[in-house]
């Protein structure tokens, strides 16, 4: 035997015996993961000013949707926590109020929201917006001198207006223009313009941008000559309703839609703002759903696109098959909160919208309410579970009005953790993002009896 070599079982004993073993060492302890979660809730006025907005609170809640603990903003507006979740399950509930409408609630729940994504959202509380200190908003009608037209099939504008009225062939007067401006800033850019058939028959339209710099105010009416002239499109068959408008600095101009089978659209392609404009173009196919045992119900599908170019963004095709919703029973959500649309394949995330014949528990009176939920196409609604504080206004035995449920997938995006980031922080859908330029959704409304 070599007095050299050691058995094995010899090195064990010796390694042992002199402390070797790794069991003897403490295991270094792992530090949590933490994660500030921060939410902003903003009132916006009408001339783009934000201002915080208080009157809201957010339910942090397990994944049975029990709450967890709750949130007031600061004065700022600002919800923020630490959390050594990396995914979180919450509820915002905001007081809301809409034009002449009571106050009500606005209830918005995320299922698995990113806790390290900065949330935002957009209040609507009319009554609370401050126009007088910061905006400069003035109201008169325009007078829209355009070609000759036989028939006026549309008018549209980026402004508010109550409602319009033709003069003659050549002029379209638009009452109750209202805009408005931050105080001693720029007037925001905005588009007027007129659709219809000339007298050769040929379908026409034509438009411009107001300038309030440059315009004069004759007898407390703006005139605006339509110089710009629109394109026809050709549109993709088989041919389907298709709407289209464009996005310029974050607003809405020269929105024109065609009905289902129409072979052209009309847009206006050509104009001083067309190198920072975003064409956004949608076509949609409409599902009459029959014998629904609640009331009406219908589905779509839709397809958007939006590109810097007008022909890529008409190049849009909705589904042609009718979405595989449970016709006529839809109950995909069942009476425990549960649901699941995985039958309709292919969309990651769900959104599904409630709107509540509620009544305010103080005064006995009609409370205008809705709940909206985002998440997977399959799993647990938030309403499953009490809402702490407001349980007496809405839980899942509410009587509802209607229920919309949206099936998104973006082409952006296969997972659903992705969705859940965009809508979280984007509460006022910024339409420039990449995620929502080639998006496809079915849809299916359901208006209670």
């Amino acid at each position: 035997m070599n007095k050299y070599l050691i058995s094995p079982l010899l090195l064990t004993i010796f390694i042992q015996g002199c402390g070797g073993s790794s069991s003897s060492i403490p295991e270094k302890p792992v530090e949590p993961v933490e994660y500030s979660f921060s939410l902003t809730s903003q009132l916006i006025n009408d001339c783009g000013i934000s201002s915080a907005f208080t009157k809201v609170e957010l339910l942090l809640q397990d994944d049975t949707w029990q709450t967890i603990a709750s949130y007031k903003p600061d004065e700022n507006g600002v919800i923020s926590f630490v959390t050594t979740n990396e995914f979180i399950n919450y509820t915002l509930v905001a007081e809301n109020q809409q034009g002449n409408e009571a106050q009500g609630l606005n209830v918005v729940s995320f299922y698995q929201a990113s806790s390290d994504t900065p949330a935002h959202y957009q209040a609507q509380f009319d009554d609370l917006i401050d126009n007088d200190t910061s905006c400069e908003c003035v109201t008169q009608d325009l007078n829209l001198d355009h070609a000759p037209l036989e028939t006026l099939a549309s008018v549209t504008s980026s402004s508010h207006f109550d409602s319009w009225r033709v003069i003659n062939s050549e002029n379209t007067l638009f009452e109750g223009v209202q805009v408005c401006r931050t105080i001693d800033g720029d007037w925001p850019l905005h588009s007027f313009s007129v659709e219809g058939l000339a007298f050769n028959q040929k379908l026409i339209a034509a438009g411009n941008f107001l300038d309030l710099n440059v315009e004069a105010n004759i007898e407390g009416v703006w005139s605006l000559f339509a110089k710009l002239h629109a394109t026809p499109y050709g549109l993709t068959p088989p041919y389907q309703e298709v709407s289209s408008e464009q996005l310029i600095k974050g607003a809405k101009h020269f929105s024109t839609q065609v009905a289902e089978g129409e072979q052209s659209l009309l847009v206006f392609d050509n104009h001083i703002h067309t190198s920072e404009n975003y064409y956004q173009s949608q076509a949609s196919v409409t599902f009459e759903l029959s014998g629904s045992i609640f009331g009406t119900a219908v589905s779509k599908t839709k397809h958007q696109v939006i590109s810097t170019i007008a022909e890529v963004s008409l190049d849009v095709m909705a589904g042609q098959y009718k979405p595989a919703f449970n016709e006529p029973y839809f109950d995909e959500i069942k009476e425990d909160g549960s649901y699941d649309y995985s039958a309709i394949s292919g969309y990651p995330m769900a959104i599904i919208n409630f709107t509540f014949r509620a009544t305010d528990p103080k005064t006995g009176l009609p409370m205008p309410a809705k709940w909206t939920f985002y998440g997977p196409e399959k799993g647990l609604l938030a309403i499953s579970a009490p809402l702490t504080g407001y349980d007496d206004i809405i839980d899942i035995k509410t009587s509802k009005k209607s229920q919309d449920v949206q099936l998104i997938k973006s082409k952006m995006a296969n997972n659903y953790s992705d969705y859940i980031k965009y809508y979280q922080a984007n509460s006022a859908l910024d339409r420039t993002n990449d995620f929502v330029k080639d998006m496809t959704a079915a849809e299916l409304r359901l208006k209670f009896n």
